[in-house]
Parts: structure tokens; sequence; C-alpha cells
């Protein structure tokens, strides 16, 4: 019985599949089920879509009564293979339907669980994490295993009251070393998504883990008064009432100062182990959304004042955005290369800034965030090759660009930089904050007198870029840049360097947005600054 419903359901997807072609190919009015919709009609301007004959409209009429039958027959067969999960839940799954109304807007609708997996749906794809947590030996390196497996076991029964709470189950049906979702019979990553108590549980990893890092944020130490004496903490006060702080402070707060548990999908066993022997870095908190991809739909996306790409309509934003958020989910910049060497470079805005060192010629090309030296050993080069015979680099950085052959975060080291006779030629490095007054009285000797462009690329936070825009953009000469990059982290990430331009522009006349410089997909949206007098 069970292959014969699997054989009818395919037969009927094969029949739904063609019938969908041809209803394509004759009729515009198309809609697709999810939770992200996109307008599709008003992607392309200056087209309409429309029209057609007699016959074709009948043969649309037919075509959309067979697929709603189709679908029916599909639906029954589904329901029968498996008591439908959908019905057990009480949730609607994602699925395809057909707009009956010829016309409306043709829409696309995108499924953000599988479209951003399921750990970026609830974290997020920003590489910024919140607040860093160091595992137990690290602390006191002095700590004995069974210290640590003590500790561990006090920590999986404060997690398994609060799990069995928040499901409203005996503490004896909490498998800690099961996920989240276990006890649902199901492991469909949507029913977490749409599960009305898992905020919650994320919201108490978290309320728990707090009365074993009590150093983590000193500001929660010093609003939590009955803690603040004690800031000497031993392994022995974890978990105890001299560090615990949420009889004192309300759960809202304590999430404000430490974030997010990024996985609380995971078991309890795998939360501990993790806290415990590797260390947490916390997800940035958003609004108190239930999810990453909850705020980013509702707060993000056809939001008017988060319109940031140089397009025309708020779909052709929304698109975009989207590929910029699969772009940082899939890390395609740990695979892009110049000569060899991880560039971390996004191609659209790496032609963009190619373009204006070629067209402005400046003699100093200065650039905060060095990272591995990919990207100054690129504009070396084009420098090279505009036959700009006394323009330079200088490139600042907190560490030194170090090569190492194998994998690290930026992706994996093939050459070095620093040894390219480019590098050597044009190139230099200065170690330090990229605002330390040292370093940056440095800078200042170097541009004196010459025209000048910057490039600002190493902390994104608002209060950094806000710093180091403040000491190098004055140095820009007239018609050069000012360029501040991945302004886009404060559309999906929170972090703040497009606040920080809006202020500056405010305040420095001097300097205008050049939205030219932008072609379709920037990582600097916004973030390229022309000064013009």
């Amino acid at each position: 019985m069970g292959n014969l419903m699997r054989r009818t359901a395919l037969v009927l997807l094969g029949f739904l599949g063609l019938a969908l072609v041809a209803l394509v190919v004759v009729s515009p009015n198309l809609q697709f089920g999810g939770t992200t919709t996109v307008i599709t009609n008003r992607l392309v301007t200056g087209q309409t879509m429309g029209g057609g004959s007699l016959e074709q409209a009948q043969r649309i009429a037919e075509l959309e009564a067979e697929i709603e039958r189709l679908k029916e027959g599909l639906a029954q067969a589904q329901a029968a293979k498996s008591g439908s999960v959908a019905a057990s839940s009480g949730v609607a799954l994602p699925s395809i339907r057909i707009n009956d109304q010829k016309d409306q807007d043709q829409v696309v609708k995108i499924d953000l669980m599988n479209f951003l997996g399921v750990q970026s749906y609830f974290a997020g794809v920003s590489w910024d994490p919140y607040k860093c947590v160091p595992p137990l030996k690290t602390v006191w390196p002095d700590m004995d295993d069974a210290t640590v497996r003590e500790i561990q076991l006090k920590m999986k029964e404060d997690l398994r009251r609060e799990l069995a709470a928040v499901k409203g189950v005996d503490v004896s049906q909490i498998d800690t070393e099961k996920p989240y979702h276990y006890m649902s019979n199901s492991i469909d990553d949507h029913l977490l998504g749409r599960d009305e108590k898992f905020p919650l549980w994320r919201d108490k990893i978290i309320i728990v883990l707090s009365k074993y890092m009590p150093a983590v944020s000193k500001n929660m130490i010093l609003t939590c008064k009955h803690v603040a004496p004690h800031l000497t903490v031993e392994p022995k006060d974890l978990g105890t009432d001299k560090v615990d702080c949420t009889k004192e402070l309300e759960a809202k707060v304590i999430l404000e100062y430490l974030g997010y548990y990024a996985l609380p999908y995971e078991s309890i066993g795998s939360i501990v182990h993790g806290f415990t022997s590797v260390g947490l870095c916390t997800a940035q908190v958003r609004n108190h959304r239930k999810s990453y991809a909850d705020w980013l739909n509702k707060e993000r996306i056809y939001n008017p004042k988060w319109m940031t790409f140089s397009v025309q309509t708020p779909e052709q934003d929304a698109v975009v955005l989207l590929f910029d958020v699969l772009y940082e989910k899939l890390a395609v910049f740990t695979r892009q290369y110049w000569l060899g060497v991880i560039t971390m470079q996004n191609p659209f805005d790496m032609y963009s800034i190619q373009d204006i060192i070629y067209t402005t010629k400046p003699d100093l090309l200065i650039e905060t965030g060095t990272a591995n030296g990919g990207s100054a050993l690129l504009w070396s080069c084009i420098m090279e090759l505009a036959d700009m015979e006394n323009s330079k680099v200088v490139t600042m950085d907190l560490v030194a660009p170090k090569w190492e052959p194998g994998k690290h975060w930026g992706g994996v080291a093939r050459e070095d930089p620093t040894t390219h006779k480019l590098w050597k030629k044009r190139v230099t490095f200065l170690q330090g904050s990229t605002v330390d007054p040292q370093v940056v009285q440095k800078v200042e000797a170097m541009a004196k007198d010459k025209k000048v462009m910057v490039l600002l690329d190493s902390g994104h936070s608002e209060m950094h870029v806000t710093a180091e825009m403040d000491v190098f953009c004055p140095m820009v000469s007239v018609g050069c840049y000012c360029i501040v990059e991945d302004t886009k982290m404060s559309r999906w990430s929170s972090t703040g360097p497009l606040e920080s331009v809006k202020k500056f522009l405010e305040n420095h006349p001097e300097f205008e947005l050049d939205r030219s410089r932008e072609l379709l997909y920037s990582h600097h949206a916004m973030g390229y600054l022309k000064r013009i007098k």
C-alpha cells in the first residue's frame, strides 16, 4: 500500500509539473508558495504582461482546473501515506499554489528555512559574534577533569529542568542527548521555525548559562548589585547564587547583555560540551525576534528605510539582499583569489575600485584592515598595470599578514602576498590599531602633499567606523574617494557602518555619495563617498 501511495504521488507530481510548464508558457499569472515574497513583474521595468487570444484563455482555464484536481489528488495521497505532518502539528508547511486572480502580480515565495539552513535561520549569517566565552580550562588552566565533569552535570540538570518547564512535561521525559525537537517525532526543521515554545527555550539557554559565565559582561555584573563585589570567581562558584543574576535582572536585560544562543536546537549534552570544552559565541539580539529569518523578513525586506541597493524597486532590492545573504551563507568570499592569494573582495566592488584607481590615479591609497594582504596586493597590481609609477599602498591592521599553508577562516591559503615583487615595490604595512595616534601620525606623514584615496575595511562597529572616518576621510583629495566597505552589515547584521556614513555626511558637505559606483550588487552600498570640494 505504501509503495502504491508513493507511485500515485509521483505520477500526480509529474502531471502537475507538465501542467505548470504549459501554464507558464501561456499565462503570466503564476504564484508559488513559501515565506518571503518577491513580486516578479515589478522586477523588470518598462515591460507589460498580458494579452493573448480567446483560445489561450480557454486553455488557461482548462489547465487551471486540471491542476486543481491534481493538487487535490496529491494531497489525499500524501495524507494517506503519512497522516499529514501539517495536520498533526497544527502548522501549514510551504506549498505550491496557483494564483486564480488573473490580474494579480506574479509572486515567488521563498522558504527561508531551506534557503538559509537551520543554523543560519536562527543565528544569522554575520561573522561578528556578540559575546564570546572561552572554555573552562582556558579560564582555569589547572582545573582537573573531575571538576569539569561536575560542572557539566550541574549545567545539564539546570537546562533539563528549564526545558521540561518550557515543554510542559516531567523532567524524566527530557533526554539530554537528543535534540530539542525529538519529542515531536519529526526532524522537519520547519517545525522549529513554527514552534511557539522554541524561542522561549532559546532564551532560557542563555539565562541558565549566564550563571556559569559571570565575567563575560562587566556591565551586567555591575548592574547585578549582589554579584558586583565578587568579580573574582572560582570554579566552585559557577551555577551558585554568588554569580546568579537571574533573580535580580529580567530575562530581557540579561539577553541584551549576553546575546542569544546560536544553536538552540542542539541537544543539552551538545550545548554543555560546547560551552565547557570548546567555548561559546552568542548571536546578536535583533529586537527579540524569534529567529534571524523572522527579523530579516519583517524588518529588512520591503522596508523603505532599508532599501539600500542602487536599484529601482523594492522587489529588485529584495532579490539583491537575498543574494547577498546567500553569498555570506555559502562563504563565497573564501574562494576569491588574486594571483593565488585570498582577496575577499566582492567582484562587483573590485571592478568599481580598480576603475576608481585608474581614473583618479591617487599617489597614495590608504587601506585599513589588511587581513591576509590579498586586497593590498590587488590594488598594487592595478597601479602597476595603469603605469602609476610612483603610487603606493599603505595598509594597517592589528596583526601582520601571516601566511601559512592550509585552511584558515578566510579560505585556503595558496600564496604569500608579502613575497610578491609588487608588494615589495608598492605596499607598506603598519601594525597597530587603525585609530592609534602613532599609526595615524605615520599615515599623515605619508599622505602629505599627495593625492589620496581611502578604503576603510577593518572593524565594522559604528563606533570604530566613525572614528576611522573622522581620521582618514579628511585626508582624501578633491575628486578622490573615501570608501566605507561592508556597509551591508548594517542591514543584515545590525552592526553599524551605514549609520556611520549617514552621520558623517550630515557634517561633511565636502563629500557626496556616488551611487554610480555601485554595480547592482555592492557590499559597500551607500559607501562610495566622493570628495567634491
